[in-house]
């Protein structure tokens, strides 16, 4: 049996695909980079980004702009995290739409899907949940 491995910090996890939200989840756990939360919709995250403190977060961005939509109430302030708390996104595509808001909002990396796992890991990894923050 292994020793557990200490956790970096909380990341909350939105990702709507069931298998890829598990899988990351589970192995950003074991290979101990964060305390992961998990959320299924704009809606969960939401609620969570309002109630806890999280050192970073990973969201799919959505078709009708409801993860964005976090992202711009965390930069203004509107939740409990630190408006400069590091954000990695995902998505299908990329406009040039899409990449000036991501710029606006100062998202620090896009994940373009299909990705390997690996690589939302090493985003994961980068962005960092460095120091664990305690719950308000």
């Amino acid at each position: 049996m292994t020793a557990p491995v200490a956790l970096r910090g909380r990341l909350l996890l939105l990702e709507p695909q069931f298998v890829l939200r598990r899988t990351v989840a589970l192995m950003a756990r074991d290979m101990g980079l964060a305390d992961v939360q998990e959320a299924t919709t704009p809606a969960i995250a939401e609620k969570l980004l309002q109630e806890h403190r999280f050192n970073a977060v990973l969201l799919a961005v959505d078709d009708d702009g409801a993860a964005l939509e976090l992202v711009r109430q965390v930069r203004a302030g509107s939740t409990v995290q630190a408006p400069d708390i590091p954000v990695v996104a995902t998505a299908a595509s990329c406009d040039v739409e899409l990449a000036l808001r991501l710029k606006q909002l100062d998202v620090n990396r896009l994940l373009l899907k299909p990705f390997k796992v690996r690589g939302m890991l090493e985003a994961i990894s980068a962005v960092g949940a460095r120091t664990p923050m305690a719950e308000r």
